[in-house]
């Protein structure tokens, strides 16, 4: 079974902030491509609806971690734009990373999807 993860993040966009959070994200993709983890990451917004779709996925679980650490600020500045309307992860996290993701699960706006079977052609 493989370790990888999957997120997918939906956010909302704040009213007035479409060309800053545009921004914000080329910012963070720029430093990500360049500096984190992260196998893929692709970021859709829809000007209409003003949401943003993120979708990362990782090697393991270390590499979320990393990633966490590393790009804090880059986050920040995206999160300043919009807030998360729901935040899903497909796979079997650790421990370490289901307690980052606690806030967003407890409070309805996360979940976790376990692994049942699959590959990657990378």
């Amino acid at each position: 079974m493989t370790e990888q993860l999957l997120f997918r993040n939906l956010m909302r966009i704040t009213p007035g902030h479409l060309e800053p959070i545009r921004e914000a994200v080329r910012s963070a993709i720029a430093f990500v491509e360049e500096h984190a983890p992260q196998l893929m990451v692709q970021t859709f917004i829809d000007e209409k609806e003003m949401q943003a779709v993120s979708i990362q996925l990782y090697r393991n679980s270390e590499d979320v971690l990393r990633h966490w650490q590393m790009s804090d600020a880059h986050i920040n500045d995206v999160s300043a734009h919009c807030s998360v309307e729901r935040l899903e992860v497909y796979g079997n996290p650790s421990k370490e990373v289901a307690a980052g993701l606690a806030p967003f699960i407890n409070d309805g706006r996360g979940s976790i999807m376990p692994s049942l079977v699959g590959f990657s052609r990378f």
